[in-house]
């Protein structure tokens, strides 16, 4: 046994005595150089890349260059495309269900557009009744009341509310069936088929 630990601590002493393998690092300089250097990579070409090598020139490990502007933004965008492609499958697990959600939103889409209708021709109904007494008024040589020219003034920015709420409801039902249109179109490639 004492024999043993002697010959351990005389391994290890020996190891302990031999230099670490020395590491080079290797990269290419402006002028398209290959460079050796023991003392690491240069900031400015850390970016292109390099490898670190030993003495007897074995590669022991390298170092893939930074990925360039439009390759870092190829990433972004395949990430985001994951990310939105994993939702919509969360939110349709087939093409059915984004046919119902689909017929659904427009469904009730169309009935707020009914509605909107409905109000822009009512409030037309008032304007126009109120100019027919305006005119009324003034066949009869008599000046308009300035509580009737201040309704009417009221009346037509109404009408004006009513035409642009029934314009973003159009819109909005427009921006729906596109969505809806890509979202199926993306569904039917992710899922491979069409069910």
């Amino acid at each position: 046994m004492q024999m043993g630990n002697k010959l351990l601590l005389l391994l290890l002493g020996v190891l302990a005595a031999t230099p670490a393998q020395a590491e080079l690092y290797r990269y290419l300089n402006r002028q398209g150089v290959v460079v050796l250097d023991r003392q690491g990579v240069p900031p400015e070409y850390v970016g292109n890349g390099y490898e670190v090598i030993d003495e007897e020139g074995r590669v022991l490990r390298a170092v893939p260059p930074a990925p360039s502007a439009e390759e870092l933004r190829q990433r972004v965008a395949a990430q985001r495309q994951a990310r939105a492609d994993a939702q919509l499958r969360r939110l349709y697990p087939r093409v059915a269900d984004l046919e119902v959600a689909r017929a659904h939103q427009l469904r009730d889409l169309d009935s707020l557009i009914v509605v909107a209708r409905g109000n822009l021709n009512a409030v037309q109904q008032r304007v126009l009744g109120l100019e027919q007494q305006a005119a009324e008024q003034q066949r009869a040589g008599q000046p308009v009341p300035a509580a009737l020219l201040q309704q009417l003034e009221g009346l037509r920015g109404e009408q004006r509310q009513a035409e642009a709420e029934l314009q973003r409801l159009q819109e909005l039902r427009q921006r729906s069936e596109t969505r809806f249109a890509a979202d199926r179109l993306r569904l039917v490639e992710i899922l491979g088929r069409e069910p």
